[in-house]
């Protein structure tokens, strides 16, 4: 989303059910406006509308509360046309909110809005930022599955496994993903050119072998000094590790089993991979490498913006919000020497009901409509931030990005990204998200540094996270 100026990393360290069915079904909306497609003479698809009148039951004027963090002037002009969209298609609520940055009245949102369950009067809605299943693990979120039972849009297995599976807990569903934009691999089509190398996505690496040989071909050292590099897959690595163990065969957390396995043979084999990697094209010194430049993602103080990278790993946002401006195709991560299939990883904002809320089945539809119809205006005239839900229209995309690469690009490269989605990795799962977060980074820091080994990194680390989640499921 627009408010991702404030990078991904820096967002993990700062960041009555028994009448539903009656309810539920006599929600059926006053107006239903249906989406319709025309081409103008920019090229730029546009979404109009045309009202169909249903009669629908009367019903009691409710008012309920959303909150949330965001903070940014798309924000403040695209949600609040979201909202008035969902309010068209339900007369009979109001939504009070504000797009301020924190709760009404100010202060640290999550303390906020903990404080405010625990007291037994929290918002009806909330905005997360960090995975639900932290929160519902505490018991502060309401469950929504019997909600989504009698859903119209927001039904059980109408989202994408990985992101649906990042809001539940013990089998129910305590969140819905709203976006869930995937990452890929970016490569300068200018720099293969430069070496007559295929420009072509079916030419791409397919194995972490082709891929640190591809990245060889690009390092410039000059007096001793690290010019350019090719890529170095631990940059920017905090929220993207479950999907290079997923890469390799591993897994980081499985919720099933409610254990993590940071210290798998698979997970091992990545942080000596990649120690094997730095000392091959980066003369084994991590301290340098990080003074030598910024090699993480597309945005514009990255090396790859200033076609010092050739290749960068990144997120569908990445396009129109960096933006990038230099020539580019992107492909799907290559498979490491245990993996068994490419994968990706995916950033997700959830709406959530916390305990104790006074509307359950009007917050539910103001979830489900964030989460499903009304996030076509925010992915059209917001950010390019693709839905989690599986029935989002493909022909649906960004005006900034039509603005930068032109509509047949974008389309193409939306159509590429909403499908490769499907192969989501698990991930944003555990109660414990961001602390495993940390101590994962912590863990790849003293590998590179070569204080510990990658066994005793991860050793440590997956003591440190099983204590902490033991911790967390006691209560």
């Amino acid at each position: 989303m627009s408010f991702r100026k404030l990078s991904r990393r820096e967002l993990l360290k700062g960041a009555g059910l028994a009448a539903v069915g009656t309810l539920l079904a006599a929600c059926a909306p006053k107006t239903v406006e249906k989406v319709v497609k025309e081409t103008v003479p920019v090229e730029q698809t546009v979404v109009v509308t045309e009202k169909e009148t249903v009669i629908a039951p009367e019903h009691e004027k409710v008012t309920i509360s959303w909150w949330s963090a965001f903070t940014t002037d798309t924000c403040k002009k695209v949600f609040p046309e979201v909202v008035k969209e969902f309010e068209d298609m339900y007369p009979y609520i109001t939504v009070d909110f504000e797009i301020s940055g924190g709760p009404p009245g100010g202060g640290d949102f999550m303390q906020v809005l903990l404080a405010r369950i625990a007291a037994g009067n929290p918002p009806d809605t909330a905005t997360l930022w960090s995975t639900p299943v932290q929160y519902a693990a505490r018991g502060s979120l309401l469950a929504m599955d019997d909600f989504m039972a009698q859903a119209k849009w927001a039904r059980q297995g109408s989202f994408f496994e990985g992101p649906i599976g990042s809001c539940q807990w013990r089998g129910k569903t305590y969140g819905l993903p709203a976006s869930a934009s995937d990452s890929a691999m970016f490569i300068n089509t200018d720099k293969l050119k430069a070496k007559n190398l295929s420009i072509k996505r079916e030419d791409m690496p397919k194995t972490w072998d082709d891929l640190k040989a591809l990245s060889a071909e690009f390092v410039v050292y000059k007096g001793g000094d690290l010019k350019e590099i090719g890529f170095a897959p631990w940059t920017g690595i905090s929220w993207e590790f479950p999907l290079w163990s997923a890469l390799n065969g591993g897994v980081v957390y499985d919720p099933t089993q409610e254990q993590y396995f940071l210290n798998s043979d698979q997970n091992i084999e990545v942080f000596d991979y990649w120690l094997k990697w730095l000392e091959e094209q980066y003369k084994g010194d991590v301290e340098k490498f990080n003074a030598a430049g910024n090699w993480s993602g597309t945005y514009p103080d990255s090396g790859f913006a200033m076609q010092l990278a050739a290749m960068a790993s990144d997120g569908f946002w990445a396009i129109p919000d960096a933006p990038i401006k230099v020539p580019f195709e992107v492909f799907d991560y290559p498979v490491g020497p245990s993996g068994k299939g490419t994968a990706t990883a995916w950033w997700p904002n959830w709406w959530a009901m916390p305990k104790g809320c006074a509307h359950p089945p009007e917050a539910f539809l103001l979830c489900e409509w964030f989460a499903t119809k009304g996030w076509e205006r925010w992915l059209t005239y917001g950010a390019a931030d693709l839905s989690a839900w599986k029935d989002f229209p493909k022909d649906i995309i960004n005006v900034q990005m039509v603005d930068l690469l032109g509509k047949d690009r974008t389309l193409e490269l939306t159509q590429y990204f909403v499908d490769y989605l499907a192969k989501g990795c698990p991930m944003w799962n555990s109660p414990v998200e961001d602390f495993a977060t940390t101590t994962l980074t912590s863990a790849l820091d003293e590998t590179l540094h070569k204080t510990k080994t990658p066994k005793q990194a991860l050793d440590e680390a997956q003591q440190l996270c099983t204590s902490k989640l033991q911790d967390a499921l006691k209560g």
